[in-house]
């Protein structure tokens, strides 16, 4: 009998432990690092250019546990993408080729809120809905063959985001989670214009909304729980 006493309360001291990292009162730091890249390299370049799309972001938080399993708290980040793509084609007999290159990048602050679920002592499933807002400088050049006047223009951005992003946190330790997360649903609303020294860039509004699980654009985090 002292011996199954003992058994249950080692049994409950472990479940205690795993799960004390989410309990209400308790407080994580940590952060997410993302990357992702595309390429398009057309069979006959003779018609067709190549393009290339990358992008990078790296967002600290902090949040607090109001509750067991929900924490909520706020993220700052930082973002840069970069777009370039290659066309060939001809005027008259001359060929021309020209280089496009835009470079975003953006520093964005907002709240987020993630709830766990339990899955094992060591495992948990999570889904995380964030908020921000991003304030950044779009650079595009354009350069190329040819007696043509190519410029190089600057222009400003101000982008709202709200997304949901699902993930699985492993605990490998008491107070050490590290996690994956992938893109879910995603609403961006940017409005750019052009800078103090780029008066004459034309000023445009655009959305875009995503939905579906992409696991080709994971993110990857580490998380400190106290």
């Amino acid at each position: 009998m002292k011996k199954q006493l003992l058994l249950v309360a080692v049994l409950c001291t472990a479940a205690f432990i795993s799960n004390a990292q989410t309990d209400k009162g308790n407080t994580m730091i940590g952060g997410s690092i993302g990357y992702g890249k595309n390429e398009l390299k057309p069979a006959n370049t003779t018609n067709y250019g190549a393009s290339e799309s990358t992008f990078f972001n790296v967002v600290p938080r902090v949040g607090h546990f109001f509750s067991k399993n929900l924490a909520i708290g706020l993220g700052i980040g930082y973002n840069e993408t970069k777009n370039v793509s290659d066309q060939f084609f001809t005027i008259g007999n001359t060929p021309i080729v020209t280089t496009s290159i835009q470079r975003n990048k953006s520093f964005n602050v907002g709240p987020f809120v993630r709830y766990y679920l339990d899955i094992t002592d060591k495992f948990k499933f999570f889904g995380q809905a964030n908020f921000d807002v991003a304030f950044g400088k779009i650079n595009q050049s354009l350069s190329g063959t040819g007696n043509f006047d190519y410029q190089s223009v600057v222009s400003k951005s101000t982008t709202y985001n709200a997304s949901i992003n699902p993930g699985f946190a492993f605990f490998p330790a008491k107070k050490w989670a590290v996690e994956f997360s992938f893109p879910l649903l995603a609403y961006s609303k940017q409005n750019s214009k052009g800078d103090d020294d780029n008066q004459n860039v034309t000023a445009y509004k655009s959305n875009s909304f995503t939905f579906g699980l992409n696991t080709f654009l994971p993110n990857l985090g580490f998380n400190f729980h106290f």
